[in-house]
């Protein structure tokens, strides 16, 4: 228990990183601000917490071998946001990034860029990253990293459910842009989405009353808060 607890704790803190690290480079980039990335509601992109656990554990023998880790990094992240793309793609119907104006680049999935950077993410990942965040976990006691990880674990898997329901609902698909990577415009359609329709937090808590167990009431306050804004900012447009 305390194992996949552990993993899964390293999984949301590098998911959450990645996700600072997306939105700093893309509005760096686009020069304005941008949140709007990944397939989650939340500030989290679930594959670079993917890409960092499978390195940790694949790649930490060659921790001394600055050649073999830029490598191995470079070609494992590589194939997982090049199966990842796919996935999602043929599942909902949607682009979720596009690399097809970079250089060297496979069916707009992966590019050299990305995948360089990927690979010196993996060196900088396994010689200075997760060592420190590895003594700042290994530090909370066996309760607390069980019970963060499923408050996490709980937060996500909603966050999931929600995403996935709203994403049939709205029915996205690549043919209703005129670009391929779609994450922002789908983003936006989502939220837009949720925020008229408040009651599918309400029904997917009366539909998993166990999903959560002693930390529902924690999904309830937060459905409580998103309420409340909504009021708030139909009574300014009022």
């Amino acid at each position: 228990m305390y194992d996949l607890c552990y993993i899964f704790l390293l999984f949301m803190i590098y998911s959450i990183l990645g996700y600072i690290a997306e939105i700093t480079y893309s509005s760096i980039i686009e020069r304005k601000f941008i949140f709007n990335r990944g397939f989650f509601l939340g500030p989290y992109l679930p594959i670079y917490g993917i890409c960092s656990v499978v390195m940790k554990y694949l790649l930490q023998i060659y921790s001394n071998d600055i050649l073999v880790l830029f490598i191995m990094s470079f070609f494992i992240c590589t194939v997982i946001e090049f199966i990842t793309s796919y996935i999602l793609e043929k599942i909902f119907k949607v682009r979720w990034w596009d690399y097809s104006n970079k250089k060297l680049n496979i069916d707009g999935r992966v590019c050299i860029r990305n995948s360089t950077l990927f690979g010196l993410g993996g060196v900088i990942l396994i010689k200075v990253i997760n060592p420190i965040i590895e003594d700042i976990v290994i530090k909370l006691n066996y309760n607390g990293v069980i019970i963060i990880s499923t408050i996490l674990f709980v937060i996500f898997i909603t966050d999931l459910v929600i995403t996935i329901i709203a994403l049939i609902k709205i029915k996205v698909s690549t043919n209703l842009y005129t670009k391929k990577d779609q994450t922002e415009e789908v983003k936006e359609l989502i939220i837009k989405y949720l925020e008229k329709n408040s009651f599918l937090i309400s029904h997917l808590l009366n539909a998993f009353p166990r999903i959560a167990g002693k930390n529902i009431e924690i999904i309830k306050d937060i459905h409580n808060k998103v309420k409340d804004i909504r009021i708030k900012i139909k009574n300014k447009s009022i």
